[in-house]
C-alpha cells in the first residue's frame, strides 16, 4: 500500500517536471 502511494507521487512529479519542461520547449520554439 505504501509502496503504491509512493510510486504515484514520484509518477506524478515526473509528469508535472515533464509538462514544464515540454511547454519551456515549445515556448522557446516558438519565439
Amino acid at each position: 500500500m505504501l509502496v503504491r502511494i509512493i510510486s504515484m507521487v514520484i509518477a506524478g512529479v515526473i509528469i508535472v517536471y515533464l509538462v514544464r519542461w515540454i511547454d519551456n520547449f515549445f515556448s522557446r520554439y516558438r519565439k
